[in-house]
């Protein structure tokens, strides 16, 4: 594992900054998640699937995304391309779940489509007349070290454009991390569950490390806390999250030979994660979807090495995913679920950050970087709605 440097793009933290939070109206509202749909989420770069669901020629993989659905495909060429999951015929849904083809045919009047989105035949239909109308529909793909991401806005910039600097600051964590597996097996220590509160308290929750000491008393144990570190880039964060370095700890174990001992995660606007826990070398991917203004799914897909580590990996994976699953995401769950209560609060309009450029166990900086993000949008897009 490296050490990640974080000079790059880093935006330096303004201790005098906004002092003012996100509106509560920004968490509760119908409307404002109905355009975080409509504009933020659909417009910008959003976690899919891992390289391995869509790997040879031929390979399609479908998938619903925030009320959308899409499929992703592997041509016989090896490009991966992306569509609307929706026929330009009538509207027919074209493929479910994943599988392998040599080309795409509608279920329902048997328009049959190239993997490179042409139409290629279709009953009464000159497919070379008006050719460009009857194409698939297409979205955008892009390849974080073996992260698919897709976007529908055709004028979306790349990821290494988007997030400059991020895939080398995660190479540098985890060298190897292209050559990892998806953990297949289900344990994903706690990371995919439904939340009742709104996307952006579970963000902000993830963003700070204020709450840890006082929350979070066995990951306390384990964690220096005070020692954390945040950096902040153009469209996304770092944390820094070093271990007491022992090997036991009330949390789980730890094996100070193999394991993890330095948590490292990212944030990516708007609403994906990524981290190294520490522990056992997985690392994960998390998009945080809106359900409902007081209800998010997170869906995480985890990363494993090709081979465990040690003989005692696989044992110390176990603990920690029911640590996680049973401790520190419940104890998660119900500090957001009651943070999102506090939202609908009619005494309550906003809150306010805790800046200390000194103290980032304490500092409340990278979620002020986040909500900065977000109202350069909802500027445009929102107006001065709880301004």
């Amino acid at each position: 594992m490296g050490t990640v440097q974080t000079n790059l793009h880093e935006i330096k933290h303004d201790p005098n900054g906004r002092a003012d939070t996100l509106a509560a109206i920004y968490y509760s509202d119908q409307k404002v998640m109905e355009a975080e749909l409509r504009d933020l989420l659909y417009n910008n770069w959003q976690f899919v699937c891992h390289v391995s669901d869509v790997a040879e020629p031929g390979d399609f993989y479908a998938f619903s995304l925030q009320g959308q659905e899409y499929f992703l495909v592997r041509t016989a060429e090896g490009e991966l391309k992306g569509y609307h999951n929706v026929c330009p015929h009538r509207g027919h849904r074209l493929v479910d779940g994943s599988g392998n083809s040599s080309r795409i045919t509608c279920p329902y009047h048997a328009w049959t489509f190239g993997l490179n989105g042409n139409l290629r035949g279709a009953r009464g239909v000159n497919r070379k007349s008006d050719s460009e109308k009857y194409k698939l529909l297409p979205i955008r793909v892009d390849n974080l070290l073996g992260f698919i991401f897709v976007c529908p806005n055709p004028d979306v910039v790349p990821l290494a454009e988007f997030a400059p600097g991020l895939a080398a600051q995660m190479l540098r964590a985890c060298p190897d991390l292209p050559n990892y597996v998806v953990n297949r097996a289900g344990a994903e220590f706690g990371h995919s569950y439904v939340c009742n509160s709104n996307w952006k308290v579970m963000l902000d929750n993830y963003l700070e490390c204020y709450h840890c000491q006082m929350a979070h008393p066995e990951f306390n144990d384990m964690m220096c806390i005070g020692d954390s570190r945040f950096s902040l880039f153009p469209n996304y964060t770092y944390q820094n999250a070093p271990t007491k370095m022992r090997a036991e700890n009330k949390a789980f174990p730890l094996d100070l030979e193999h394991d993890v001992l330095v948590g490292e995660f990212w944030w990516m606007f708007p609403n994906i994660t990524f981290g190294q826990f520490p522990g056992t070398q997985n690392f994960y991917v998390s998009r945080f979807d809106p359900i409902e203004p007081g209800v998010t799914s997170r869906y995480t897909v985890t990363l494993q090495p090709k081979e465990p580590t040690d003989p005692g990996a696989e044992e110390r994976d176990r603990l920690r995913s029911i640590w996680t699953s049973t401790v520190v995401t419940n104890e998660d769950k119900e500090l957001c679920e009651s943070v999102q209560r506090g939202m609908n609060q009619r005494a309550f309009k906003n809150g306010w950050y805790v800046n200390d450029p000194e103290d980032h166990g304490v500092s409340e900086h990278a979620m002020r970087h986040f909500h900065d993000l977000y109202r350069n949008w909802a500027e445009k897009a929102l107006g001065q709605i709880g301004q």
